[in-house]
């Protein structure tokens, strides 16, 4: 043994192969029958076993070479008789003998016998007797009416980097063959009478077998014929059942690609797909028409190309002239999506808003929720839906904090309403933004000035009434539920630039009206996320209903992408549901990625999976499998789990109806916009995103915001100061104001149970 494994060493080092053959034929005729296999367990077990040792790294191969042709059925007939007579001589049979043989007066051996001892010659006796049907069946084997029947070549040959081990795999593979003996059974052809036993490698059988084996040249040893039922676990691909570890596996049955699917090519009417595989097993792009697309779910694990689909599709919409909103929560697209971004084509209308930590001299874009730029006073209860909402979304409260949200609402109402005042003034730079909340709230001498110098066509009479009668009986506890999220908010120094500009730049209603490309990265991660991201998808569903306005016909489409919808499903509460069930009329379509579904909230889910257009699977959990499978017709979970990474199966919207589930196999950005691919245009790029946002530094934007307190009250009081002293956001740290609010100065750990929150 340790000669050999020597041996071997040498032989790969060497680089040199070895050769064994062996052609199988049927021992016995071939009317008799091999062993009838079922499919438990798969017959392909036993050779897929005996092919696990062959090592192809090391250049050693294995083939077993199945060569059928049909034999027509008037052949089989002509056969069959032939065979029916060879049993009718016979004559009846029990038990393997004759019945009726010598000395029983059965057949013509009796008859001379008969002769012989002075006996007249008459009429055989049993001439008349034929064979029993059993006897005919036996004659006749497998060549039974109805039967498929092909005349069959079968070779083996084994390459490896030993001698010893070439004969060793043939003969694994011969023992495998082994579980066809019944009546007949596979033999190999050749000398195999000595030890060495070479049967097709002598040198008379070599060369036809390497030309039969290389051409597929018809050229059997002998004439043998199987019926179907015989080698049809031979011409099947492998099943559930056969569990060796080299094999490769199918995936599962999913049909072909629809017909009618469109191949994309960058038409702007067509959204890409992924590489679709027609009957013909020509591979090409598919896509699905920009028509029948309204929303789309994308599920399935981590690191399988939710993200990259999403990618593909959002770019390929950006260069059809749409308008495009690509929530990234974990900043993983942009940095691959920018390079593809900088032709003139796209490049002056992309917005990229990151949320993550910036340097003071970063150049960062601006949005204030509370501005009135472009709007009429009635618009005020918008704005206060869009502020009131998202925060409670994003804290939970739902119906629990009902005190919390009326002050919150009070308080956006007349800081909106001082935003219109600005902009009626000329002062758009003096509009006050989130942060001012806690001014409002916190600082009576501010409060006070602003609701005595605020005119009544803005804030009527009503409403002021609010903040002297009814918010100084409020306790402690429900102010401080408000001012909790914008304590966090005043933590962060992104959020502080990205909401601390009176001028915001960031407008989702004119992105959706002009076709721009937006892509915002949060943070992911920290306590501002959820605050600032319910804020964001509130405010798309707001301004996709403000399209109202605008006949269908004159709407722009505007797509949206949410990526690793379940890290923003907590945030959006109800919105991302309110968006996939009314903004279709509006010519908004979102496409949500998520790797599960179930782990969606009720609502989210619901909508996702009642609305979708396009539903696209990839590998999942097995509980997630089945739940989605049971929404792709002929379509089995284990099929679902054990997709390969960047395989999906798609369901889409053709034509009004769904398609059958079809199997797409993902395409990486690189690949399909390998000609727009242009780093050198990066820094156009960024001066482009500059002038269209309008970014400024961040240390600019947080030098306003510190001063904007004073500079509000100084513009509303004509540059007096209130009370002697300089206004001033801390102005509530005064002992005389301190002392006018007993009821708001409550210890820590007071509570209000009509405020709590589970």
């Amino acid at each position: 043994m340790v000669d050999l494994a020597k041996d071997v060493a040498a032989g790969e080092g060497r680089g040199r192969r070895y050769t064994a053959r062996a052609e199988l034929v049927l021992a016995r005729p071939d009317h008799r029958p091999l062993a009838s296999l079922g499919l438990s367990p798969d017959p392909l077990q036993r050779i897929a076993g005996a092919m696990g040792t062959v090592r192809s790294e090391a250049g050693e191969e294995a083939e077993v070479v199945l060569d059928l042709v049909p034999v027509p059925d008037g052949v089989v007939a002509r056969r069959r008789r032939r065979l029916m007579r060879g049993a009718a001589r016979r004559g009846p049979s029990a038990f393997g003998e004759r019945i009726g043989g010598a000395g029983g007066g059965g057949g013509w051996l009796s008859s001379l016998a008969g002769t012989l001892n002075g006996k007249p010659a008459g009429p055989r006796q049993g001439a008349g007797r034929v064979p029993r049907q059993t006897d005919l069946a036996d004659g006749v084997g497998k060549f039974v009416p109805g039967q498929d029947v092909f005349r069959v070549q079968l070779l083996v040959r084994v390459t490896a980097t030993h001698p010893a081990r070439a004969q060793a795999h043939l003969h694994q593979l011969l023992a495998a063959l082994e579980m066809y003996a019944g009546e007949n059974r596979w033999v190999p052809v050749g000398p195999r009478r000595t030890g060495w036993r070479p049967y097709s490698n002598v040198w008379w059988r070599r060369a036809s077998f390497d030309r039969r084996i290389g051409s597929g040249e018809f050229a059997p040893a002998r004439r043998q014929w199987v019926t179907r039922a015989e080698i049809a676990g031979l011409l099947k691909p492998p099943t559930v059942e056969c569990a060796a570890a080299n094999v490769a596996r199918g995936g599962g049955m999913v049909p072909q690609a629809p017909a009618g699917l469109p191949t994309w090519s960058g038409q702007p009417d067509v959204v890409p797909l992924g590489l679709v595989t027609d009957a013909d097993g020509r591979p090409r792009m598919g896509g699905v028409y920009a028509k029948d697309t309204l929303f789309g779910a994308f599920l399935g694990k981590s690191g399988n190309g939710k993200s990259e689909i999403g990618l593909v599709q959002a770019i390929a919409r950006a260069y059809a002239g749409r308008g495009v909103w690509f929530l990234d929560p974990h900043n993983t697209t942009i940095e691959r999506a920018l390079p593809y971004l900088t032709h003139p084509a796209v490049r002056d209308r992309v917005q990229r808003i990151d949320l993550n930590t910036p340097s003071m001299d970063d150049m960062v874009a601006s949005w204030n929720p509370l501005s009135m730029a472009g709007r009429r006073i009635e618009h005020v209860q918008e704005v206060i839906g869009t502020v009131v909402n998202a925060v409670a979304a994003a804290q939970g409260w739902g119906e629990g904090a009902p005190r919390a949200r009326t002050i919150l609402a009070n308080a956006v109402q007349v800081l909106a309403c001082l935003s219109k005042c600005m902009i009626d003034a000329g002062r758009p730079d003096l509009q006050p933004t989130v942060f001012q909340i806690k001014t409002l709230l916190e600082d009576d001498a501010w409060r006070e000035e602003v609701l005595a110098h605020l005119p009544d066509r803005f804030l009527p009479a009503r409403s002021r009434r609010f903040w002297t009668a009814s918010f100084p009986k409020y306790s402690g506890e429900a102010l401080t539920t408000v001012t909790n999220a914008l304590n966090r908010l005043e933590t962060s120094l992104s959020m502080r630039a990205f909401l601390g500009s009176p001028t915001g730049s960031y407008n989702v209603r004119r992105a959706m009206d002009t076709g721009q490309v937006v892509w915002i990265c949060p943070t992911g991660g920290g306590e501002c996320d959820d605050l600032i991201t319910s804020m964001l998808i509130y405010d798309v569903f707001v301004a996709g209903l403000s399209r109202r306005d605008t006949s269908f016909e004159d709407l722009e489409e505007f797509w949206v992408w949410i990526d690793e919808m379940r890290a923003v499903d907590g945030a959006g509460r109800g919105y991302i549901a309110k968006v996939l069930e009314q903004l279709r009329k509006y010519q908004v379509r979102m496409m949500g990625l998520t790797q599960m579904a179930m782990r969606l909230s009720d609502d989210t889910r619901q909508a996702l999976l009642q609305n979708q257009s396009i539903l696209s699977v990839m590998a999942c959990d097995t509980d997630e499998a089945k739940f989605i499978s049971a929404r792709l017709p002929h379509v089995e979970p284990a099929t679902v789990a054990n997709l390969p990474k960047y395989e999906y199966v798609m369901r889409v919207m053709l034509g009004g109806e769904y398609t059958q589930p079809f199997r797409v196999r993902g395409v990486p950005v690189h690949q399909v916009y390998a000609d727009y691919y242009d780093p050198a245009g990066l820094p156009a790029l960024e001066k482009a995103i500059d002038a269209n946002l309008k970014r400024r530094p961040v240390a600019e934007i947080l030098a306003a915001l510190d001063s904007l307190d004073n500079d509000i009250l100084t513009h509303l009081t004509g540059g007096a100061s209130p009370g002697g002293r300089a206004p001033g956001r801390r102005a509530v740290e005064d002992a005389d104001v301190v002392h006018d609010l007993p009821s708001r100065t409550l210890p820590d750990n007071h509570h209000d149970d009509d405020d709590e929150v589970a």
